[in-house]
């Protein structure tokens, strides 16, 4: 683990009334308690990249896309809710790790859509660019052939991607599927 992980790791953690006095200076304009907030919620950060299983670069940029998360947690953080910092801002950190961050990545093989001999309930990959709906087959054996689910290392190997690229394809085809099953339950009728 290198000195900048172990520094972070290192970072002293807030106790529950400390943490709420903080919270409270913070809604009130304090930038000062608002950067001590976000100091002590790095080590969330650090410990939910860890928890996705990241090392080296990726590590360090998860760390990078997980404290935007953070620092949009603190913005919003109700103390009065009942609950600690570190619970309410872990979704908010691994949404940002997960977000997909670069968008140069091949996310159009060309202008189709994954629906050629695809054999999934309600067509759920129609619509999806080829290289987000092929990354979903192959990460969850899907498809008529369907072949045995791979990791994203073994799905990176095949299409020629690293890791990191397979987890932010397999995001955004998530978050795209999410998005169009949003709309469909939008307009099915009320019973």
């Amino acid at each position: 683990m290198d000195r900048f992980v172990r520094n972070l790791l290192s970072l002293p953690a807030l106790d529950a009334a400390d943490e709420r006095a903080l919270a409270l200076l913070s809604r009130g304009g304090d930038s000062e308690a608002r950067e001590q907030l976000i100091i002590s919620g790095l080590r969330s950060v650090v410990l939910r990249a860890r928890q996705l299983g990241l090392t080296g670069e990726e590590l360090r940029d998860a760390v990078q896309a997980g404290t935007i998360g953070l620092i949009r947690a603190v913005d919003r953080f109700d103390p009065d809710r009942g609950a600690r910092l570190a619970t309410y801002a872990w979704q908010w950190i691994g949404a940002e790790m997960t977000r997909p961050a670069h968008r140069e990545l091949p996310l159009h093989d060309d202008d189709r859509s994954f629906n050629e001999d695809f054999d999934c309930p309600e067509n759920l990959l129609e619509g999806l660019p080829n290289m987000l709906a092929e990354v979903l087959v192959l990460r969850f054996g899907l498809g008529p052939q369907a072949e045995p689910a791979l990791s994203r290392r073994a799905v990176g190997e095949r299409l020629r991607l690293t890791i990191s690229q397979v987890r932010t394809l397999e995001a955004e085809a998530m978050r795209q599927l999410h998005e169009g099953l949003a709309k469909v339950i939008d307009r099915a009728p009320l019973q």
